[in-house]
């Protein structure tokens, strides 16, 4: 009740805030703000919603689709960091350099080029101006940043949180209003349960009111194989027998946009389970170890997420036995409806990847 009158009463600042938005994207649309492009695909990936809608996730999943035959460049603004301007990627970066989730991705593909800017076009520069510059550019939480044109603009939703029941911030969730959803040539719908089926889908669709030219997706959340945080084990076998090793007591914690999905997922290894929430991007620091440890009263197994997982390999004063303790699992979007190969399609014809 408190936050539905919260709400209400924030309502004409978020009505203030979306009609800002809207003159800015007709701006944009009009020429009146130059958007510029580039001679070589950009593949944008970005959200509408506040917070965690597994735009990273897709980001590594488009990467890896048509990394082996192009030089990928990844653009990303870099939340979180303490740096300020352009800065490439290298193998002594942290995420306190360049952010959790470029430094996440850089892990993932060491041959990647990384470049971390405020400013798109800056970044955008700095790839061409390289003297071997990529043959494509993924832009990743660039929804909202059109001073550089995407070819391909990518779209995630969160199907736990709908767009058409929502509002721009502060009374809501949204960076912009929900119509700049046209804007996109792919929406994702994610994070949607594994039985999800095809008539509710099709209520979904309904709902969104897409353009005829629009591609619709919808992905469930797949995670990978745990692994453990000093990097000595991985698998399920191993993450099964360390874990009955702790009675099946887990403490699972997180600083995502939402973790909900991930605590589920962890819950289903659990007889006992206390959960533990932190901000999106938290920096984690010794004394909340301290906490975390107490909460699984010196006998549980922590388990955390990958994007977590990267902070924590970048604390300085955590030890090789809190290490050995601590789990993670990565994640990526799983396509329903056997539509993966469509949307990888899309992606290639773009591209030019045969």
């Amino acid at each position: 009740m408190f936050f539905s009158r919260l709400r209400l009463l924030l309502l004409p600042f978020s009505w203030l805030y979306g009609l800002i938005m809207v003159v800015r994207n007709l701006l944009f649309d009009f020429k009146l703000l130059k958007s510029v492009r580039y001679p070589f695909p950009v593949i944008s990936v970005g959200n509408i919603t506040v917070g965690g809608t597994g735009k990273t996730p897709l980001a590594e999943y488009i990467i890896g689709l048509i990394g082996s035959f192009n030089h990928v460049a990844l653009l990303s603004r870099g939340y979180g960091r303490q740096t300020k301007g352009v800065l490439f990627a290298n193998s002594s970066s942290t995420y306190l350099d360049i952010g959790d989730e470029p430094l996440q991705i850089k892990q993932k593909f060491d041959n990647l080029t990384v470049v971390v800017a405020e400013k798109r076009v800056k970044g955008m520069e700095c790839l061409t101006d390289l003297s071997f510059p990529p043959s494509v550019v993924v832009m990743d939480d660039a929804y909202q940043h059109r001073y550089v044109s995407a070819g391909l603009s990518i779209l995630v939703c969160d199907y736990n949180r709908p767009l058409w029941s929502d509002y721009t911030f502060p009374a809501g969730n949204l960076r912009e209003p929900r119509q700049g959803k046209k804007r996109s040539d792919i929406v994702i719908v994610n994070k949607c349960p594994i039985d999800f089926t095809k008539n509710e889908a099709v209520e979904v669709q309904d709902k969104l009111r897409l353009r005829s030219n629009q591609h619709l997706f919808f992905t469930a959340i797949k995670y990978g194989e745990p692994l453990r945080l000093d990097g000595k084990e991985r698998g399920e076998n191993s993450f099964r027998r360390a874990l009955e090793k702790q009675g099946f007591f887990i403490v699972a914690f997180a600083g995502i946009g939402n973790p909900s999905p991930f605590f589920d997922m962890v819950d289903k290894y659990a007889d006992k389970l206390v959960t533990m929430r932190y901000r999106d991007h938290y920096r984690y620091r010794e004394e909340d170890l301290s906490v975390i440890e107490k909460a699984g009263e010196g006998r549980a197994l922590y388990v955390t997420t990958e994007k977590d997982g990267v902070r924590l390999k970048s604390l300085k004063g955590i030890t090789s036995k809190e290490a050995s303790r601590i789990w993670y699992f990565p994640v990526e979007p799983f396509f329903l409806f056997n539509r993966g190969a469509q949307f990888d399609k899309l992606v290639k014809d773009y591209v030019g990847t045969d």
